[in-house]
């Protein structure tokens, strides 16, 4: 076992030098000389000082991505042994295997959590020093005990499902798992946009009447049963803009951030709803639910399979007694992570297509290039976007085409 920590230390010391160098000092933000110039070149719209934060900050995100991700893994390795001692713990506090299982998920969450904490931390205070986020400490503080409540009750609900799935079948419980967890998405899917999204802002009737009314006609022709336009208070949060149409059939709710309604004119406005609509309309978030059901089979059985390689091949050396062990979940939430991590990719190649498709369709709806330029000129000056991105972190973490690409397509709808 020394071997191996040894062996992923310096694997990862190796990988984390390599990222360094690539992200901090590579040249990852050129545009192609021929749109030098044009409406996607940030020098047209955008001062030299905003280009080398956006850069700047981008740089920063990314590699706190890609050493924060392969470095939770490795932690989760490392404590293997500890999980162990927390299980051990729980035993000596209480004889029923609920409570047992509820006082081991929580103590294993909170150490992850306080470990991980200094990268929140310092993510947080990156964005302030960069004027993106205008979050104080109490909010930062307050959003982080929900977090944590949410996915604590969360984790316990999904352990003991996959305890008592395990314990009735131990041969198939990967696929009994899956199957008893798809009506549990699609249950948040719907309860998100009333109870969850609440919980960390407020949200109120849009006050401009005649926007309201704008959107409500663009939402009727869109066929969404909507008869209410949301804003929510994410100022105190952000600077940045955005906007979203999410839920379920009748539960759908259409929302804009106060940042939007100040910094983007009435037509810019528009065309931003009708992307968003577009999501509705095209059903992506039926099709992301799908393809998230698709690739959590492929997953659950990748897992199980490496649950009992791992538990054969190093269950003894932990001191892990066996499949059903509370000691024993910290491997599930390893091969997770780093299928999670790998898959990144492909779940953001799909993500981009369907941005793209609802591009499409808000072009369809407004037709109004010139005003999505605009809008995505300002979401690159606000948000402190880099109009592009190198391609390992467009793979990894680019959930939309870049703002140059974006723009590049609404120039075809210019008048």
């Amino acid at each position: 076992m020394k071997r191996l920590y040894v062996g992923l230390g310096t694997a990862f010391g190796v990988y984390a030098i390599i990222m360094i160098v690539y992200l901090l000092k590579g040249d990852l933000f050129s545009i192609p000389h021929a749109l030098v110039g044009t409406s996607a070149d940030p020098h047209t719209f955008m001062t030299v000082q905003e280009i080398d934060k956006a850069e700047s900050l981008s740089r920063i995100r990314s590699l706190a991505y890609f050493l924060s991700s392969p470095l939770q893994i490795g932690l989760i390795l490392l404590f293997l042994g500890v999980a162990v001692h927390i299980r051990s713990f729980a035993e000596k506090l209480f004889k029923a295997s609920f409570l047992q299982m509820i006082v081991f998920v929580l103590l294993f969450i909170l150490l992850m959590d306080v470990l991980f904490l200094p990268v929140d931390y310092f993510l947080f205070k990156i964005d302030q020093a960069y004027g993106v986020s205008t979050e104080t400490l109490a909010i930062f503080w307050g959003d982080h005990g929900k977090d944590f409540l949410l996915n604590a009750v969360g984790t316990i609900v999904m352990v003991w499902i996959f305890r008592r799935v395990l314990q009735w079948s131990p041969n198939r419980w990967w696929i009994w798992f899956w199957l008893l967890s798809v009506p549990l998405i699609l249950f948040v899917t719907f309860i998100q946009p009333v109870v969850l999204d609440p919980l960390y802002n407020d949200f109120k009737p849009l006050q401009d009447q005649e926007l309201k009314a704008q959107i409500l006609q663009l939402a009727a022709q869109s066929h969404i049963p909507a008869k209410q336009v949301y804003e929510v208070n994410m100022s105190e949060r952000t600077n940045a803009i955005n906007a979203y149409v999410n839920g379920i059939g009748g539960n759908a709710r259409i929302v804009l951030w106060d940042t939007t309604l100040k910094k983007l004119q009435p037509d810019e406005i528009l065309t931003v709803m009708a992307h968003e609509m577009g999501h509705y309309v095209e059903k992506h978030i039926y099709i992301g639910i799908a393809y998230g059901i698709a690739l959590s089979f492929i997953g659950l059985w990748l897992a199980f399979h490496g649950y009992r390689f791992f538990l054969k091949r190093w269950g003894s050396r932990w001191g892990i007694r066996g499949e059903n062990d509370l000691a024993a979940l910290p491997i599930l939430l390893l091969l997770i992570t780093f299928m999670s991590f790998v898959s990144a990719p492909a779940q953001n190649a799909f993500s981009r297509v369907i941005e793209h498709r609802a591009d499409v369709y808000a072009m369809k709806m407004t037709g109004d290039g010139n005003a999505a330029i605009r809008a995505f000129q300002h979401i690159a000056k606000e948000n402190l976007s880099p109009v592009t991105q190198p391609g390992l972190v467009q793979w990894f973490r680019g959930s939309h085409p870049d703002i140059m690409d974006r723009i590049m397509y609404f120039k075809q709808f210019d008048k």
